[in-house]
């Protein structure tokens, strides 16, 4: 330890949900602050007391006060010894985390103590009991899932409401007065679903429009420019509206004809990512119950709108997706998912043609589709590639932006070294304290060679010395870490890298458009396309950034019209310096 007799302690709590007391992380870093006191030498490292709060412990990801603690054991000089937790859910209620957790900080020589199970890290048994009380820790989630699935299948089956909000209902609790929750209010058993008649209304209009043949686009923009209120706000929009998408849904949902469909999908957490993805469970594991009081579109209209649907899905199977919107528009393309609408955000798509007999066109899906976007402006998906590309080449991928890429990089990387020769005396004490520990190490080793040399073969002794050179192996690797860079030799591989890309991203716009695409998407967060008028004509006013040039910001006028068009034009390009 860096301080001989004082043990530095980082103290780590996390509650699961917003259910849970906030008061919980008090308590848990109450017991941990008890457990230093009883022991000698234990100090609390006050800037090291961290917690997660209403994050579960399914997933390591998202939780930044233990990424924090991780990341601080890493440094050299390491700013605590130990880190308390009150038991081994708080580190993760995932075997395959919580044991991985655990070696990190253990490699990193940092201990880690769940003090109301008596488990330290150090302890020659210390894995064995982790990974017995991580098992239990994560089959507790796995029960409580378990639990909460099979009762919501008894609401289910009881015609209630198992969880979320439909439109065109309200959620009633139901209550038993006999008994008593929280701040003395009878406890909800269950929650049922009660028509919402003004809702209702719309939802009905919905399928009588559908009946009468008007498509999915039409409805959606007569309810929007009628100013109904559509069901919830879109997560990556700015203003509530009806789409395509929320009004199909609409039509297929066997709510509104008094059935209750549950249990058609499951929730998956991603091991990668942390986060739960929706998957679609077999049909045969669906539950369907008859719930008449539900019933908002009588039978015959229900029948009539998916015949109508189904009509004009057959008549337009070859170019209309499941949505109702053109193919075109779901097609990956080199710009797609980098193009922005400039007055509402919403992502451009193609909206026009089929690119046989009509050209692809770019243009607003909120206009299009919605109605609610003043933006009615395309431009052909050839034209915009083609000016893209033109200014890319020339303005952004050239030896100038390369040597001004280099000449940027070079100044950051001064900057940090002079930021570390403010820090060099703790480098090298640091640095200096890992050679004597190696040095006294290496003697050791030499001592134990001596030992076998005239003791001959000993197990013991053979294991001492693989011990001491791994040791010593370890050692290297963090003095190496304290080493100066080689300033002149890395300038000089971003030089050769800055010019490599740019010799390889044109060579990549003119072949394979999914490798393209994913690096530009390396490159370019997004581009902003605004519409303007420049000499009685519209144009596009693109904008965005390139991230290897964050100072670059650049405005490309694009010609972009409807109907037939000249060829392409020469364009202007502006160049700002804020």
């Amino acid at each position: 330890m860096d301080n001989v007799g004082i043990m530095r302690c980082a103290i780590y709590a996390r509650y699961s949900t917003n259910m849970q007391r906030a008061a919980s992380i008090e308590d848990q870093v109450r017991q941990c602050r008890g457990y230093a006191a009883q022991h000698e030498g234990y100090e609390i490292a006050e800037e090291y007391v961290r917690f997660d709060k209403a994050l579960t412990g399914a997933t390591v990801k998202g939780r930044d006060s233990l990424s924090f603690l991780l990341d601080a054991a890493k440094r050299e000089p390491r700013p605590f010894d130990v880190v308390l937790v009150d038991d081994t859910s708080r580190l993760a209620r995932n075997t395959e985390d919580s044991l991985r957790t655990v070696a990190i900080f253990k490699f990193n020589n940092v201990a880690v103590v769940s003090v109301s199970q008596g488990i330290d890290s150090r302890q020659k048994s210390a894995r064995q009991l982790l990974t017995l009380n991580a098992m239990i820790d994560e089959q507790y989630i796995v029960g409580v899932a378990d639990k909460v699935h099979r009762g919501q299948e008894g609401r289910v089956l009881q015609g209630l409401v198992a969880g979320g909000r439909c439109h065109g209902y309200r959620n009633v609790p139901i209550e038993d007065p006999t008994k008593m929750a929280k701040y003395g209010r009878p406890a909800v058993v269950g929650v049922r679903a009660e028509i919402d008649e003004e809702q209702a209304a719309v939802i009905v209009r919905i399928f009588e429009m559908c009946a009468d043949g008007m498509s999915l686009s039409q409805i959606a923009k007569t309810l929007n420019a009628e100013g109904v209120v559509s069901p919830q706000l879109s997560r990556n929009r700015n203003q509530r509206s009806w789409g395509t998408s929320s009004i199909r849904e609409m039509l297929y949902n066997e709510r509104y004809r008094g059935v209750l469909v549950w249990n058609r999908t499951q929730k998956v957490r991603n091991p990668e990512t942390g986060k739960k993805v929706s998957r679609p469970r077999p049909a045969s594991e669906w539950k369907r119950v008859d719930v008449p009081e539900w019933r908002i579109v009588s039978e015959e209209l229900w029948k009539r709108a998916h015949d109508s649907y189904a009509e004009r899905k057959r008549n337009f199977s070859a170019l209309t997706t499941k949505s109702g919107v053109s193919k075109a528009s779901t097609s990956k393309y080199l710009f797609s998912g980098l193009l922005v609408c400039g007055e509402c955000g919403a992502n451009l798509v193609i909206v026009s043609g089929d690119g046989k007999r009509a050209y692809k066109k770019y243009g607003c899906p909120s206009h299009r589709y919605r109605g609610t976007c003043t933006n009615g402006v395309m431009i052909r998906l050839d034209r915009l590639e083609e000016q893209l590309l033109h200014y890319i080449e020339s303005e952004i991928l050239t030896n100038e932006m390369a040597a001004y890429t280099v000449g940027r990089f070079e100044q950051e990387l001064n900057k940090r070294l002079s930021e570390m020769v403010a820090q060099s005396e703790d480098y090298k004490s640091a640095a200096d304290n890992l050679r004597r520990e190696r040095d006294g190490i290496r003697a050791k080793a030499e001592r134990i060679v001596t030992a076998i040399s005239e003791a001959g073969h000993s197990t013991m002794l053979l294991k001492s010395l693989a011990d001491a050179e791994e040791k010593i192996a370890t050692l290297e690797a963090r003095i190496e870490a304290h080493r100066p860079p080689d300033v002149k030799h890395a300038v000089a591989e971003v030089r050769e890298y800055a010019y490599k890309s740019i010799f390889d991203m044109k060579s990549l716009f003119r072949g394979v458009i999914q490798k393209a695409k994913v690096k530009l998407a390396q490159h370019i967060k997004e581009l902003r396309l605004t519409p303007k008028q420049r000499d009685g004509e519209w144009v596009y006013e693109v904008t965005g950034e390139w991230e290897l040039l964050p100072e670059n910001k650049c405005v490309i006028l694009l010609v972009a019209r409807d109907g037939v068009e000249p060829p392409t034009r020469g364009f202007s390009v502006r160049c700002s310096t804020n």
